[in-house]
């Protein structure tokens, strides 16, 4: 039901996710212990017909795990920050165009099959083009080779039926020391192109850094339930790449 007042809250991303949804009117499922091994007895009640004894102390396990990431992963994900900002801090843009010669071809980020982390427009606004993007049924080209995706040219993109295009992109820039401003795109926080001189690397370390410090918060707000993809069972990875 479109109209229900809990579906309206969660859809409009007010408050509450699937998940809690789930908590409260179906079952709250296996849950987790401090040390993020999953509990093998699963609470088969939700919250709104209660749970038994059992069930409520088996819950507490997931509490407890919500207390203790909050109060020990936070330090680990600051220091993530800072050694990425430290390993970053030297890529500022350097100059206008470094005359690229290959792009990166980007899709809809989609993982398991199913669930979109990114569609493709998200993915390419603000970016510039490495060729021409030509429509696939007119072969009128929406945007030249170099030139900015606007928003409206990201629509036409998505409607022609268009599922890759390939893109300028800093992992494939050839300004020594540095990336250009074609490569890097739109600065997000101004919404025009990035100005040279612009610590490109610092924002990046602080982007990628700043979600691991609030994550670690949110286990708190899941109850701890076990759930696929925990970003506290993400950052030992995280670390591991380092």
């Amino acid at each position: 039901d479109e109209l229900n007042n809990l579906y309206i809250m969660s859809k409009s991303g007010a408050r509450g996710s699937r998940n809690q949804i789930k908590q409260l009117a179906g079952m709250r499922g296996l849950m987790a212990n401090a040390v993020g091994q999953t509990v093998e007895i699963p609470v088969k009640s939700n919250f709104r017909e209660g749970l038994s004894v059992l069930e409520f102390f088996i819950s507490t396990t997931g509490a407890r795990k919500g207390l203790a990431d909050t109060a020990l992963r936070t330090a680990d994900s600051g220091y993530l920050t800072r050694r990425l900002a430290d390993v970053s801090q030297d890529v500022i843009v350097k100059e206008e165009d470094c005359g690229a010669k290959e792009g990166l071809v980007v899709e809809a980020f989609i993982e398991n099959g199913k669930e979109e982390i990114e569609n493709l427009y998200d993915r390419i606004v603000g970016r510039f083009a490495f060729d021409d993007i030509v429509n696939p049924e007119t072969d009128e080209i929406i945007v030249k080779k170099n030139e900015m995706i606007l928003e409206d040219d990201a629509d036409v993109i998505i409607s022609s039926g268009i599922t890759k295009v390939k893109i300028r992109s800093v992992l494939t820039c050839d300004t020594e020391n540095g990336v250009c401003t074609k490569c890097y795109g739109r600065n997000l926080a101004t919404g025009k192109l990035v100005n040279v001189g612009e610590a490109i690397g610092f924002i990046a370390a602080q982007s990628i850094g700043e979600p691991g410090t609030q994550l670690t918060m949110r286990t708190f707000h899941t109850g701890g339930i076990a759930a696929a993809a925990d970003i506290t069972q993400g950052l030992p990875r995280v670390e591991e790449l380092f």
